[in-house]
């Protein structure tokens, strides 16, 4: 049922299936600490010469304008999609919503916007992110080696800001894509004092879909808002108050329907004291929910989701002077994680778990000599499982209702996490880096599939599931010309993980309620080698990236026991942006990008049970997926007049119509002499689009 909704998007697109085959110096003055301090997330500019002195290894601060000019899908401007162009980022399949880090999956990423964490950020099961680019002030992506601060994550953090009103006067735009439309509005509430931000995006194909008597059953939209409240009560000292909310509605009246979405706020406080003294202090609540149902052959079924989070961090940092700096923070958080409630005519099943959180942290950063800098520090993670609810509940349907006991703690675990970076001015615009890291995480993503879905099941650390954990060890060297015109850079990495999850043979998420009885757990490595060549002046920028690495798994009772190559193992990634000013108001840009096939488990022999057709897989992925590859163009004008300013974007999305994999599957085929095909279903071909935005 789910391609249907692709192949409803296709034929807006003028395409069709085959059947196989802002940021200013307010931001940069409150949203993170000075750039002496921490080097962390929004600044106002992000040159070649930082790159090259910035200490973290794998570090990269994401240039909003340049993320804008890259070629979109469907004219929406996607962060998710923009930073998987960068070296060592993947994304999980052409048309998913989902990026993979070094040797990681989609779920064991951190996306924090102002300090809420966001889950599965995706609009129609990844074609768009949750991400409206005209609320964004700015992010910083990790690639695996973090600073102290950050923890719950052992691949990557990608900490996102929402930009803030206009302190002085009010500013508007509008956006009218081609199947989506935006407003964004910000300015002074009181001036100097007060400030709001507000955007809004609502996709309209479900208009389009009721002209078209074989889809008008067919349910496909989506929207977002983002807010931020902007309160000055002294010079030096900030509150912002943001709020996120997506959703998600899907479905095939009276057959299927799928609802997701995330509801996350924040409230932070940005206080300098003196010239040394800097405290951030944030709170934080999220809820991702997730339901889908199915009514077939008069057997109803649904299963329905939730993680629901609540979170207290405070950040203290010192600038010991110009050249060292320390930050002591601490984090806790709850967790209440509904892994799945299924509804079977009428039967019901839950699971519910409970778990609590609390790090603290130290970090120190700070150039020893004029040659020689580091960034060094330690984060204890200690994760208390609580048992509030009894793990599997088997409800009665006319009483749903059970009395809940009290929050116990069942089991805990203490992690020592040490982070360190280091650089070698080897000579003038030239350095070597090092580091390693130890991060952990104890919310668990169970999916059958290398690609994120709605529907995926989640559970956290408990007495039987362990930590995921990983090391991770780095070397590079960057570089730069004099002028920084252009810039260079090599990676090579090693990640060892523990404690990593995969479904036993022959099971499915459907199979039991207790995922205890459906996974088992075992370890994983990840290395590889990251390039990069960079352009970044004149009428003509862009880069050059390529990305060699392997992943694998091996986990007893899985594969015979032996390493095999995970789901999310992709041999060779080359991307290619190019970016070129042809006048004052035309702005032309190409991509492309080509990546090895994953990795899919393919039947060895079948047999017939209960009439109908069962796999036998002794093997776990030993089958590539043809590779993808594709290339992307656009074009934007850009007029800017004494009040109002507009644009035009023309784009062309798969220009040589290439039609990558995004699922394979096996079924019967009498004809052929094994009995047996693949079936390869793609998202789109060749995908036009235009859109035109006014500012005022």
């Amino acid at each position: 049922m789910i391609f249907r909704f692709v192949y409803a998007i296709g034929v807006l697109a003028g395409t069709s299936l085959p059947a196989m085959s802002q940021t200013d110096a307010d931001i940069a003055a409150t949203d993170s600490l000075e750039s002496r301090m921490l080097n962390e997330v929004v600044v106002t500019g992000n040159n070649s010469a930082q790159r090259v002195e910035n200490v973290q290894l794998g570090a990269e601060k994401l240039e909003m304008k340049v993320l804008e000019k890259t070629p979109v899908l469907f004219g929406e401007v996607d962060i998710i999609k923009s930073i998987t162009l960068l070296p060592g980022v993947r994304q999980e399949s052409e048309g998913s919503g989902g990026y993979m880090v070094r040797g990681g999956t989609a779920s064991q990423n951190l996306v924090q916007l102002d300090g809420a964490t966001l889950y599965n950020p995706s609009h129609v099961m990844g074609i768009f992110s949750t991400f409206n680019e005209d609320a964004l002030g700015g992010a910083t992506l990790y690639k695996g080696l973090m600073p102290a601060c950050y923890g719950g994550a052992t691949s990557s953090v990608l900490d996102i800001q929402l930009a803030p009103g206009n302190m002085q006067r009010w500013h508007a735009s509008g956006t009218i894509g081609l199947l989506a439309a935006k407003l964004n509005a910000n300015g002074p509430i009181v001036k100097d004092k007060l400030s709001l931000a507000v955007s809004a995006r609502r996709s309209y194909a479900d208009l389009f879909l009721k002209m078209v008597p074989k889809y008008r059953s067919t349910i496909l939209h989506f929207y977002d808002v983002n807010a931020k409240l902007r309160y000055r009560p002294r010079p030096d000292d900030y509150i912002d108050a943001s709020f996120s909310i997506t959703h998600d509605n899907m479905g095939i009246s009276d057959i299927m329907w799928m609802d997701w979405g995330n509801m996350a706020a924040s409230v932070k406080w940005i206080a300098s004291r003196g010239d040394h003294w800097k405290f951030i202090t944030t709170g934080a609540w999220t809820d991702y929910t997730g339901d889908m149902w199915m009514d077939i052959m008069a057997n109803r079924q649904r299963l329905d989701e939730y993680i629901r989070t609540v979170s207290i961090n405070e950040r203290a940092s010192y600038a010991i002077n110009d050249n060292h700096a320390l930050e002591v923070g601490f984090r806790s958080e709850l967790f209440r994680v509904k892994s799945a409630e299924w509804t079977v005519n009428d039967s019901k099943e839950r699971d519910i778990r409970s778990g609590w959180t609390n790090e603290l942290w130290l970090d120190y950063k700070g150039d020893l000599t004029e040659w020689f800098s580091l960034e060094a520090g330690a984060r204890l993670s200690i994760f208390s499982a609580l048992d509030g609810h009894s793990f599997s509940e088997l409800l009665d349907y006319y009483n749903p209702g059970l009395q809940q006991g009290a929050n116990r703690i069942t089991k805990s675990y203490i992690m020592p996490e040490p982070r360190l970076s280091l650089r070698f001015d080897a000579a003038e615009h030239h350095a070597i880096k090092a580091g390693l890291t130890s991060s952990s995480q104890n919310l668990h993503a169970i999916r059958t599939s290398a690609n994120t879905f709605p529907f995926d099941r989640y559970a956290i650390t408990s007495a039987d599931i362990k930590p995921e954990k990983a090391w991770q060890y780095s070397l590079g060297y960057t570089g730069t010309t004099d002028d920084g015109m252009w810039e260079w850079s090599a990676e090579g990495y090693y990640k060892d993980m523990r404690n990593v999850y995969d479904y036993r043979s022959g099971v499915t998420i459907f199979t039991d309620i207790n995922l205890e009885k459906l996974i088992l757990g075992g370890k994983g490595r990840s290395y590889g080698m990251e390039l990069m060549l960079r352009k970044n002046s004149g009428r003509l920028t862009g880069w050059v990236s390529y990305t060699l690495s392997k992943t694998q798994t091996q986990i007893d009772g899985i594969n015979d026991n032996r390493w095999y190559d995970a789901s999310n193992d992709r041999r060779h990634d080359l991307n290619i942006v190019a970016m070129f000013d042809l006048t004052s108001r035309w702005s032309l840009s190409a991509s492309f990008l080509y990546a090895s096939g994953q990795a899919l488990s393919i039947p060895d022999a079948k047999y017939q049970l209960s009439g109908g057709t069962v796999y036998y897989y002794s093997q776990r992925n030993n089958y590539r997926t043809p590779p993808t590859h594709r290339l992307d163009l656009s074009a934007n004008y850009r007029h800017v007049g004494k009040r109002f300013t507009y644009e035009w974007t023309i784009g062309i999305y798969n220009l040589y119509n290439r039609y990558n994999p995004y699922m394979i599957y096996f079924e019967d085929a009498p004809e052929n002499a094994s009995g047996t095909r693949a079936v390869q279903y793609s998202m789109y071909g060749i995908v036009p689009s235009v859109s035109y935005t006014l500012k005022f």
